[in-house]
């Protein structure tokens, strides 16, 4: 591959190494330039460009991910479109995720240009959450090396599927346990273990002694394969009630102690054809520990016997929780970490033309405009400030808006398209006297977002840890609103015409984070009036929400 600066007129043709800002908009990386993009560079006083050529043996950055990908695509493994050179494979189904580290170091070595790169071994996945991604550093590269990546790579990634299993739940009590603990116990296990997709066929609540405990085992192995037991008070020793009353069962105790802390006084046994896990009381929080561990091998069918959990030690220093009485280590704690500033960006400038003659922003939703409805659900959650970018029947939206807590950034050039509006709302925040740590940018025509959901976004946001971008989803379906960090100010003021931040997302995909919400409102807006009157009809509407 060629690779340097180059006088304009040889640059047609040739792909762009770095983003270029014009008078007509940003040029991302990684485009092949055009005529009229050559024009545009020169009307902006550049008189060279840095670009690349590919030579006649090279693979352009996409193919050569997308051929790495395929070597890795498999019965529990699918990719997803390859784009600026990287292809991210995703789990077909929840399980574990299995990893020959051996293989993707083999690979990894090949060509610097050709990275593989995984979740850690045994991470737990979704159906639908990334587990692998392949990113090409530069933007071609031999064919023949890429041939050889792939063949390393082959059969190095893997996810272990959770097989469905039938489960029963037991708790013992002592005097002084509460309803409300054995109730919350009983629903953070069911969350638990519907995530290894177990259902909780039995619940047994017995005294904490053996006899009563060694009936309700007796009962529940006859119809679980997977007997979860919490015990009223810790297991500390394998005569304790509750390893004594599965051996009364006729069970037999397998493995005691983790090497993982919380977590550490879990119980392993056998009794008859089921499978029982003792959790001791960490595992009441929803938090994840120790029996966590052995739980989600169970499921996926993999060994746990004493060499396995003999490993678990290696990670198996969890993070402090809340419920621990006191800090291990006694030196001062560190400063509480401080809560970022975030600031919303609220798109409504738009021209609805998909709706024809009627401004979709100003449609009533439960007897209030569309637009009001949105910002009033955005500024109710932990923002600092919210800027509503108007355009469009700009007065009009002022007026729908009358009486909330916002401000406003006026985007005359929102004819031409998002692009636009999203650079007038970053220059707006990030421009400004006192710019924020991040700010999320929000749709106006997505009518059931809800506070919650940028909470979540502010929640999950860290960028000491590289989480700079993080992005509302469901099902593993990227969708909005997204949160910026303030790194990324200049490339969405950039943004011109109808280009949304969609490039700039792919272009810095190694900072995205997505966060799983509840439901499908971070997918859909009203952008037909068949999608908005399918949603006054009760159904949801399926515009394209991309930014």
């Amino acid at each position: 591959m060629e690779f340097g600066p180059v006088p304009l007129c040889e640059a047609e043709g040739a792909i762009l190494a770095h983003a270029v800002r014009t008078a007509t908009g940003r040029l991302p990386k990684g485009r092949r330039l055009t005529g009229d993009d050559v024009a545009a560079i020169g009307a902006s006083g550049f008189d060279t460009v840095t670009v690349a050529r590919l030579e006649p043996a090279d693979l352009d950055e996409n193919a050569a991910a997308a051929r790495i990908a395929g070597a890795l695509t498999s019965g529990s493994l699918r990719p997803g479109p390859a784009a600026n050179g990287r292809c991210n494979l995703y789990a077909r189904r929840a399980g574990l995720v299995l990893v020959q580290a051996e293989g993707v170091i083999a690979a990894n070595r090949i060509d610097e240009a050709l990275t593989l790169a995984t979740l850690p071994a045994f991470a737990s996945v979704v159906a639908g959450q990334l587990a692998a991604t392949i990113k090409i550093i530069t933007f071609g590269t031999a064919e023949a090396k890429v041939g050889q990546v792939a063949a390393a790579a082959a059969g190095t990634v893997s996810v272990a599927g959770f097989r469905p299993q039938t489960a029963a739940l037991i708790q013992t009590r002592l005097p002084h346990t509460t309803e409300a603990l054995l109730t919350k116990t009983e629903r953070s296990t069911r969350e638990r273990l519907r995530r290894i997709e177990a259902r909780v066929s039995q619940t047994y609540v017995t005294e904490h002694r053996e006899d009563d405990l060694a009936a309700a085992l007796a009962e529940a192995k006859v119809a679980a394969g997977l007997i979860a037991v919490i015990g009223a008070s810790a297991i500390v020793d394998r005569r304790d009630v509750v390893p004594a009353a599965i051996v009364a069962a006729g069970g037999e105790i397998e493995h005691f102690g983790l090497p993982v802390d919380p977590g550490n006084l879990t119980l392993l046994a056998r009794l008859g054809e089921a499978t029982v896990v003792a959790m001791p009381g960490s595992a009441r929080s929803p938090r994840e520990q120790g029996s966590d561990w052995v739980l989600e091998r169970l499921a996926a069918g993999l060994p746990v016997d004493s060499g396995t959990i003999a490993g678990f030690g290696v990670g198996g220093l969890l993070k402090e929780i809340r419920a621990r009485p006191m800090l291990r280590d006694r030196t001062p704690p560190e400063e509480a970490k401080p809560k970022p500033t975030v600031d919303a960006i609220l798109l409504a400038a738009g021209q609805s033309k998909r709706m024809g003659l009627r401004n979709k922003l100003l449609e009533p939703i439960g007897g209030e405009p569309l637009v009001r409805r949105v910002a009033a659900a955005v500024g109710a959650a932990g923002i600092r400030r919210l800027i509503v970018v108007t355009g469009h029947e700009a007065d009009l939206v002022r007026d729908a808006l009358s009486g909330l807590e916002c401000h406003f950034a006026d985007n005359p050039d929102y004819p031409t398209g998002m692009g636009s509006s999203v650079a007038a709302g970053a220059r707006a925040v990030f421009d400004s006297a006192e710019p924020p740590d991040a700010a999320i940018i929000c749709l106006g025509d997505m009518p059931d977002i809800t506070p919650a959901v940028l909470d979540a976004l502010i929640i999950n946001y860290d960028p000491a840890a590289g989480r700079t971008i993080v992005a509302a989803a469901n099902a593993g379906k990227r969708g909005n609103p997204v949160l910026w960090d303030r790194r990324f100010a200049e490339d969405l003021a950039s943004l011109g015409g109808d280009a949304g931040a969609r490039d700039i997302l792919l272009e810095h995909a190694e900072h995205v984070v997505t966060v799983e919400m509840e439901d499908d409102a971070v997918l859909h807006d009203l952008d037909t009036p068949a999608a908005l009157d399918a949603y006054r009809e009760g159904k949801v509407g399926t515009g394209d929400n991309g930014v």
